[in-house]
């Protein structure tokens, strides 16, 4: 859905796009979080619960805690707050394949016709959604307008990609990512997979494995070799590296330090991860998100 203006948009994006909080401040995002349900309990993610107090909660250990993607309410309050004075908005969301978060959002579009809303699947998530949601929010703060932004979102997409690694390959299981045969298998062999964001055919906007390993040290060798390989060692690198509970920070710092070694980092960030991602791949995972040459604008 597109109302054509000239106008530049507020963006709007949701609970599982990763962005340092610095950032989303400076350009003024908004973010319609998920929900952590443990049990009973419910906790807007990143609002009520941060990073930290979720691994507490987690450590309990009495439930295994469970996500719930916003509402058609929730995006709905969200466009009328923002688009009251006419401004037009540009809402950036998680594949499709992986949540039904971006049809809330679009029902909610489809119930105030007489507001601009644009909404735009970015086919990915966490980091690499963080980087097109960053993308917009740079080219509106130059006053381009949301069909100017719309190109820099797909080549946002095409010249990159996310990757990760985690420890605990239960948290795939629970959620229905893996099945129980491959976790136990998995799990008695010691592996750990290296997982990207399918970019082609009809896994496109879906998890898939790119490499296994025995560490989250080693997924960090797995992440470098991937990048290089895709864009050219020495080329110009955009990137957000995430991270859950220790060792992840740690190992974090040593792949921003192979980055800067092995491209022109133009533009490299850190931060702790989304809590609501922990409910998919536990406390201790770390992401990357990055594309290939220098901002457009």
């Amino acid at each position: 859905m597109s109302v054509p203006t000239a106008r530049p948009p507020v963006i709007v994006t949701d609970g599982t796009c990763d962005l340092p909080k610095a950032l989303t401040e400076q350009y003024a995002i908004r973010i319609v979080p998920l929900r952590i349900l443990f049990g009973s309990e419910t906790y807007l993610s990143g609002v009520e619960m941060d990073l930290a107090q979720f691994a507490d909660r987690l450590a309990v250990q009495d439930v295994h805690p469970t996500s719930s993607q916003p509402t058609v309410h929730d995006f709905q309050t969200a466009y009328e707050e923002l688009g009251a004075d006419g401004t037009p908005i540009l809402s950036i969301h998680l594949s499709e394949r992986l949540s039904g978060t971006i049809n809330a959002a679009r029902q909610a579009a489809r119930n105030l016709p007489h507001l601009a809303i644009t909404i735009w699947d970015s086919l990915t998530i966490s980091a690499a959604l963080g980087l097109q949601v960053l993308t917009a929010a740079r080219a509106a703060s130059q006053g381009y307008s949301v069909e100017q932004i719309l190109p820099l979102l797909k080549e946002t997409y095409d010249r990159g990609n996310l990757l990760f690694g985690l420890d605990d390959l239960s948290f795939l299981m629970r959620g229905g990512r893996i099945g129980s045969v491959k976790y136990h298998v998995a799990h008695a062999l010691n592996i750990r997979p290296v997982i990207s964001v399918s970019k082609s055919g009809p896994e496109t906007g879906t998890y898939i494995s790119v490499g296994r390993v025995r560490s989250l040290e080693k997924a960090i060798n797995v992440f470098v070799k991937h990048i290089a390989d895709e864009v050219g060692e020495g080329a110009k690198l955009r990137a957000m590296i995430f991270y859950g509970m220790s060792p992840t920070p740690e190992l974090a710092d040593v792949l921003a330090s192979r980055l800067q070694q092995m491209f022109d980092c133009v533009f490299l960030k850190q931060s702790p991860s989304t809590p609501v991602l922990g409910v998919h791949v536990g406390t201790k995972a770390i992401d990357i998100g990055y594309a290939s040459g220098d901002w457009t604008v």
